[in-house]
Formats: C-alpha cells, structure tokens, sequence
C-alpha cells in the first residue's frame, strides 16, 4: 500500500508541476516574455511563498517531506537539466563564433570575467546565514560569479527574434558571443563542480579537473564528432523501430555525461557537449530535431522549470538585509556584465553604439542561470536563500533586456554592406536545396547512368550533400563493382571540389573528401531501392536506361515504383547518350522558367550545376498570349520579367553568368524546342509538376516534349 500511496502522490506532483507550469508559460508567452517564467512561476506558487503559507497543511499532503518522493521528483529534473543542455547544445553554431571571433572572444572573456571577479568579492561581503557551511564559502562564490558572469543563448536568441534584429550582423555578434559565453560557462561549472566534490581547491585538484576537461573536449571535437555523426548515419540506416534516431542521440548524451562525471567534472558539460556533436550530423532532420524537442519541452522543461521554482521561497527576502543583498545581486551582475562587454566589444574594434548594444544584449539570463543555480543547490554549494537571489536576478535581467535592446539596437545604422547580406539571406530563406540533407542516386551503366552520375556528383560536392549511389547491374555489364556510373560520380565530384578549391571559394566549413561524401552500393537487386528510400533522401538522381514509356505517359516500371514510394524531388536523367562529351567540360545549360515551385527548384539545380562545373546558364521564360491581354494590362509580362530578374539575381549570388530569353507563345513546349534547337546547349534542366491519379505521370504535353529533344536533360519532377 505503501508503495501505491507514494506513485500516486508523485503522479499528483507531476500532474500540478505539468498543468501550472504550462498554463501560466501561455501566459507569460501572451505577455511577449519567455514561458520558463510562467513554469519558474508555477513553482513558486506550489511551493512555500504562496501554497505552503496559504495551506500548509493541504502543500504537506501534496509534497511531503519524504525522501523516497524527494529523491524520484529530483531525478525527473536532473533529466531534464541533462536534455536541455543537450537541446542548448544542439542550437550552438560554433561556425557563427568564428565569422567574428576577434570581437566575440574579446566581449565573451571581458564579459565573464568583469561580473566573475565581482560576483566572487561580492560573496566575501555577504553574512554567514546565507552560505550553507563555513567550509564551501570559496565554492560558494566561485558558484556566485559563475551565475553572475554568463548569459542564456536561448533567451538571447528569443530576445533577438522577438524584435527582429536576429540576422543583423550585431544581432549575429549578440548571438555569437553568448554561445561562447554558454560553452564557456559549462567548462566553469564543470572545474567549479570538481573542486566542489574533492572538498577542497588544492592545485592538483583544479589541474585535475582542468586536464579531464581539455582532454574530454579535445577528444569530442575531433575524434568524437566524427564517431556521433556515423552512429547517427548507421541507425537511421540499419534500425527499423520507432525513432531509433532519437534514442541514439539520448545514448550519445548520457554517455558524455557519464563520461564528464568519471572524469571528475559535472555532466553537465557531457550533455551539453553532446549536443553540439548532434546537432552538426549531417543528417539531423528537422522532423528528427522536432520530434525530440517536442518530448523535452512537453515534459522535462516544464517540470524542471517548476521544481526550481518550487526551491524558491520569496519570503527570505522579506527580510531587509537578504533584500538588500538580492538587490546588489543583480546591480553587481548587470553592471558587471555591462561594463565588461562594453571593454571587450570596444577593443574588439566595434563603435561605440555597437558595443553599447552588445553590452546590452548579453545581460539577459533567464535559463542558465536558473540551471546553474539548480546544480549548485543540488550539490549543496548553495543554500536555498542564495538560491532565490541567482534565480530572482536572472528573471530581473530576462525581463529589462527586451526593450532595452529594442532601444539600443534602434540606434546602430544598418550599413550597405549589411543590408546586402540581409537581402540575400531573405532570398535564401526560399530556396530549396540549400536545405538538402542527402541524396540517393540510382543509376545502372546505361549513357543515362553515366549522365546521372556526373551531374550528381557535381551537385553533392558543390552543396556537400551526403550521396548514397545505388548502382543497379545489368545482366550483360561483368565489369568488377568499383567501375561504372560510381567511378564516374566520385571522379565528377572529385573534379569539382578541385575546382572550388582551386577558385578559393569561401564555404562556411571544410568540404568533406569524396571518400566520406559518397558511398555505393552495387549490383543492388530492385528491392534494395524501396529499402534504401525508407532511410530518408531529400533528393533522388535517377539514371536507368529508357527511363519513360516511348509509347505513353507512364515511366518504367523499375523507376514508376520509385515514383510511388518517394515524395520529394525526381532529377531523371534523359538522352544521355548526347552527353559524351560533358565530363570536366563547363556546361551551358538552358532552363525553361516559370512562376511555379517546379520551375524554381529546377533553377536551382540549374545554377548548382552551371557554378559546380564553372558553366553558364541561360534562363527562357514564355510568355502566354492569352495571359497579357489589354483586359489584364500586361501582368504576366510584368511577372514573367520579375521572375527573370530573380533569376539574375539567383545568378549573380552564385557567381553563375545568366542570360535571359524570352518568346510569346501559347505553346510553351514549342518554345523550348526552338530555344534547344538554337543554342547548342550542353544540358537542359526542366521541371514539371507529375500529375495525379491511380500513379504519377507525367503530363501530354511535357511526354511529347521529352522524345522530341535530342539535347540531354536533367528532368526535375515532384
């Protein structure tokens, strides 16, 4: 009996922490302010400020004093301390750090160590009743000034989408700095916490802790990320249950957190570490990242974010000096943290405003510091009363920071350069294959294989997109298995991350080798391709030999399967035996426009291919009598000019040289074959819209089309 008493008062718990914390967070979130606040809220309403001093007797029944309970509450929220730095983690773009790392690493360290060193005086000057012994008043401040000094990239983030200045390069510089500051802080706790569990800061306790953590870094940045990237690869490969994926990435976190703990530092730096390596695989979908996000933040958040409520008790700072003292708290934590990155922002070269901006935008707390706050209670670094005034700051901070910067931020010109950049990152957020993840090509050794495997190649080396090939052998090929369309996709990519190189073209990371970027299958049989296609492709490159009916509008059987299974886009490979010629050549390439998301998706490819193999492109757009009469006053001229114009200007951002025809014709088709006919082109990209019915097929007019041109083309069908 005992023991069902004891479930059925946890559930109880859980169910109060759950409906309070997510009732009041939608609250707080209508109110324009971070939902942790409503959950920290929920907490102190629970706890002894509010229900413990209304009803006492009714709070005893409901959280008991009992260790059993105490003990299964407290792992829930050690879980959920553990998974939200993995999500922190994840959200770490270390590549944005290093865009402006002068400034960022002069603002983060000034900006830690001004609020550190003061956070930690600040602790000497305190009265005795608020350490929780004698013995821990050095880890006390060190605790002290760790919460003091860093800010919560989450709540930044938030703070700079909110007023809408996130992809300004201050707002980048705002952001890039508190994701240092955040890993920064994790390396802190994690020293501060081994000192913590030695009992004592002798030198070989700190070198200790600093030695486990730079070998555990050094370790998990190389080695390490590499080893969580294929892991992540195998299981969403080879594992056929529900969400393997999501359970890979939760064995990766409390592997490194475990490992951190043996080394003698707190897990919180292994979770947190973890993170970042998930969140750089290179197949980390956003379903995926979804998905796991949606089980935390449903859950674990709102019950941590409670708990640590639940450990406040306002009534302490009824009391005028430990008011007082909360009061210096947070005067010694925003002016620290201030003045330190206004130093740092100014000898990072910045102007006054945008320091004062930076100085301004790294002074919100909100999350971190409520779980430093809560691994310092836990250890008992903390008592409950220094406790109140970590989390009363950091919500204090939270909320000024908001409009603050909306008033700061307001004063910081936008320059020529920057308004640039913003334009096109705008016209970026439309694109698609910036946003590919991985691409399956499916080829035999056909003239259409080797077509296929060339562009492919071309395309996942220019946008360094994971390749699966699978290679289909025909009866009559004897070749051995590394010879064939593989051989001609690996040299194609090889060419052209020579090339790139070559040119100096920046990229925001390392490519990777053609060894890593691509893998093949060979000599697959026709079931291996509705397998393969279940593991998750943006893209599939198909290349078979007389892939569409010559009689109708369906396509082969082998490739109508592939149609049916998969609902993203088709790049089908036509006329490759035109294509003879086009290996390590610059390719000229004609693209029929439209308004449509076919014709822009099949842009794209266009330009990908006519950049990775330093070609040119040719952009036609027809423009339909019927659609530009006197009634109508010339709106599809308009438009079909405009959408010239985004063409060029797609080019111009590619680096890609772009010309631009255009006819009047009802009959678009006829057109493009005038256009082929005429210009010698080495490849025509077309997309179409498949049509709908007992399977996809294609439509008459593109059928006709497609026997009539001799030109090879890269179709791109969805």
């Amino acid at each position: 009996m005992a023991a069902d008493h004891t479930i059925a008062i946890f559930a109880a718990e859980l169910i109060l922490l759950l409906l309070v914390g997510r009732a009041l967070g939608e609250a707080m979130n209508r109110m324009g302010q971070p939902a942790l606040f409503g959950q920290l809220l929920a907490g102190v309403l629970l706890g002894p400020s509010v229900f413990g001093a209304v009803l006492p007797e009714l709070r005893h029944v409901v959280f008991p004093d009992t260790p059993t309970l105490k003990s299964m509450i407290d792992a829930i929220s050690q879980i959920g301390i553990l998974l939200l730095l993995l999500l922190t983690g994840m959200e770490t773009n270390l590549a944005l750090v290093n865009r402006r790392r002068r400034a960022v690493i002069s603002t983060s360290l000034s900006g830690i160590a001004v609020p550190f060193v003061c956070g930690v005086l600040l602790a000497y000057f305190m009265p005795a009743e608020v350490f929780p012994s004698g013995e821990a008043r050095l880890v006390t401040a060190l605790f002290l000034g760790t919460a003091l000094s860093i800010s919560s990239v989450k709540i930044v983030a938030m703070t700079l989408m909110e007023i809408g200045v996130i992809r300004r390069d201050l707002g980048q510089l705002i952001l890039a700095t508190a994701i240092l500051d955040d890993t920064i802080a994790w390396i802190i706790i994690a020293v501060v916490a081994g000192i913590a569990a030695h009992g004592e800061a002798n030198l070989a306790s700190v070198g200790g802790s600093l030695a486990g953590t730079a070998l555990f870094l050094a370790f998990s940045l190389t080695i390490g990320r590499r080893l969580v990237a294929r892991l992540i690869m195998w299981v969403n490969d080879h594992m056929t249950i529900e969400v393997p994926v999501i359970t890979a990435i939760l064995v990766v976190m409390l592997s490194m957190a475990l490992t951190t703990e043996l080394i003698g530092v707190h897990t919180a730096l292994g979770a947190f570490i973890a993170g970042i390596l998930v969140g750089q695989s290179p197949i980390l979908t956003e379903h995926i990242e979804g998905e796991l996000r949606g089980f935390i933040m449903a859950f674990f958040a709102p019950v941590f974010f409670a708990v640590a409520g639940l450990g406040m008790d306002l009534r302490t700072l009824l009391e005028p000096t430990l008011l007082l003292f909360t009061l210096a708290v947070i005067l010694v934590a925003s002016v620290g943290k201030f003045a330190g990155a206004l130093v740092g922002g100014r000898l990072g070269g910045l102007s006054m405003a945008e320091s004062l901006a930076l100085a301004t935008g790294l002074n919100a707390r909100g999350s971190t510091e409520v779980v430093v706050a809560s691994i310092g209670l836990a250890m008992g670094a903390l008592s409950n009363q220094l406790y109140t005034m970590i989390v009363a700051m950091a919500v204090v901070t939270t909320m000024v920071m908001s409009p603050t910067l909306r008033w700061m931020m307001a004063r910081v010109p936008l320059g020529d350069d920057e308004a640039k950049r913003l334009e096109k990152e705008e016209a970026n957020e439309l694109a698609s294959v910036p946003k590919m993840e991985r691409a399956l090509v499916y080829v035999d050794d056909s003239p259409n294989g080797r077509l296929c495997a060339r562009l492919a190649g071309q395309f996942a080396a220019d946008q360094q997109v994971l390749t699966t090939v699978l290679q289909r052998k025909t009866a009559d090929d004897s070749r051995p298995d590394e010879a064939g369309s593989h051989a001609h996709l690996a040299e194609a990519a090889q060419a052209t991350l020579d090339n790139a190189i070559a040119d100096g073209a920046p990229h925001p990371a390392p490519p990777m080798a053609v060894g890593h970027l691509v893998s093949a299958k060979s000599g697959v049989a026709d079931d291996t391709l509705e397998k393969e296609l279940a593991k998750g492709y943006s893209i599939v490159f198909v290349g078979i030999d007389r892939p569409i009916s010559d009689t109708a509008q369906r396509f082969e059987d082998r490739l109508q399967r592939l149609v049916a299974g998969f609902d993203g886009p088709l790049a089908i490979a036509i006329n490759g035996a035109g294509a003879a010629g086009l290996a390590d050549v610059p390719l000229d390439i004609l693209v029929p426009t439209g308004g449509g998301q076919d014709a822009r998706l099949a842009t794209e490819i266009a330009l990908t291919l006519a950049k990775a193999s330093n070609g040119t492109l040719t952009a036609l757009h027809v423009f339909d009598p019927e659609e530009d009469t006197a009634l109508l006053r010339g709106r599809g001229r308009r438009f079909g000019m405009s959408v010239l114009v985004d063409v060029h200007r797609l080019g111009k951002r590619s680096g890609v040289a772009v010309k631009g025809l255009t006819a009047t014709n009802a009959k678009r088709e006829a057109e493009i074959r005038r256009a082929v006919r005429g210009g010698r082109f080495d490849l025509v990209v077309l997309g179409v819209s498949l049509r709908q019915g007992e399977t996809k097929f294609l439509g008459p007019r593109t059928a006709a089309l497609l026997r009539t041109i001799r030109t090879p083309v890269l179709l791109i069908a969805r």
